[in-house]
């Protein structure tokens, strides 16, 4: 029995969920809380373990720069997919600039109450939310006039302006070329269709290898690898594993390997694991048990990995019943 047309036939569908992209998100995110866990458990935080120690490079620098840059991904499909529902493209703008004004205000929030002081405080979801808004303002701009202001940022930031990324708005542009780069991505994203994740991968590698050519090249005139203060050397860096991590992921399901459910769920309600951790993880140890004085390394980590899997499930969930905070 066929259904009769209707005022719902024609209705624009969306396009199936890019696994790549919610595994890239899945693999940040967790990263990223296991990073942070490891300060809220461990006594001693074993030096591999580490990160934001200045001019010294850890694993655990890296999350964070990877997920500033897949927002910029994400905004690409976020426009597209409001062009597809019929939107103006300022419309779609316009909502985006709301949802990352709403990131920020949710950021500081958060930080406000963590700190047990009122007050507009910056950090990591405001980083990511100012990012996302420059990038829609840029949204509409050839690629070659994205490419330009991503370079002249890093150019700016190659000395006297940086500073602490994470605590103030001025300090954070430096970052915004990694939501840049992830923008210029998201705008040859396959939208869906295998077919077309031949030619994403292939510019996916350019764009890593464009920006560790980049890196290398701060890096050999003297700027330092530096996360916290957001050097040019180490966004490059970071762009250019963003942008690898991108292609490997797309590479293994354009050759039909399937990414595990969990780790897309988690990906796909990647900001809400991330405001959980503040409430479900941050808050207790901040506020409830201010004198927690931590666990030895076994116990340690057997706590962190049983709280990264419980977050972990416990945002899934949400997001099965729609409570989730979309990218």
């Amino acid at each position: 029995m066929t259904r009769p047309a209707g005022a719902h036939s024609a209705a624009p569908t969306s396009p199936p969920r890019l696994a790549f992209l919610d595994t890239c998100r899945g693999l940040a995110v967790i990263s990223m809380l296991f990073a942070n866990f490891v300060n809220v458990f461990l006594h001693r935080v074993p030096r591999l373990l580490t990160h934001n120690y200045g001019d010294v490079l850890r694993p655990f620098d890296f999350p964070a720069p990877v997920f500033q840059f897949l927002i910029g991904v994400s905004l690409a499909l976020f426009l597209e997919k409001h062009a597809r529902l019929g939107r103006t493209a300022r419309g779609a703008k316009v909502a985006a600039l709301r949802r990352f004004a709403l990131l920020v205000l949710l950021g500081m929030l958060l930080d406000c109450v963590g700190a047990l002081h009122v007050g507009l405080r910056w950090g990591v979801l405001q980083t990511l939310g100012l990012g996302g808004m420059i990038a829609t303002l840029l949204a509409d701009a050839p690629a070659e006039g994205v490419a330009g202001v991503a370079i002249a940022l890093l150019g700016c930031f190659s000395g006297a302006l940086n500073g602490e990324v994470h605590a103030n708005p001025i300090a954070a542009l430096a970052f915004v070329p990694l939501t840049l780069g992830g923008l210029l991505l998201g705008r040859v994203l396959p939208r869906g269709e295998r077919q077309g994740l031949g030619r994403f991968i292939g510019y996916t590698a350019l764009l890593a290898l464009g920006a560790g050519a980049l890196a290398a090249a701060f890096y050999g005139v003297g700027i330092p690898f530096n996360k916290v203060l957001g050097t040019s050397s180490f966004v490059a860096l970071a762009a250019a594993l963003s942008a690898a991590t991108l292609a490997v992921t797309a590479l293994v399901e354009h050759r039909g390997v399937r990414f595990p459910d969990w780790l897309r769920a988690v990906g796909g309600n990647a900001l809400t694991a991330w405001v959980l951790q503040y409430v479900l993880v941050y808050y207790p140890a901040w506020i409830a048990f201010p004198s927690w004085r931590r666990l030895p390394l076994v116990p340690g980590m057997v706590a962190i990995l049983a709280t990264t899997t419980a977050l972990s499930a416990f945002t899934v969930a949400l997001g099965r019943r729609g409570i989730r905070i979309p990218i």
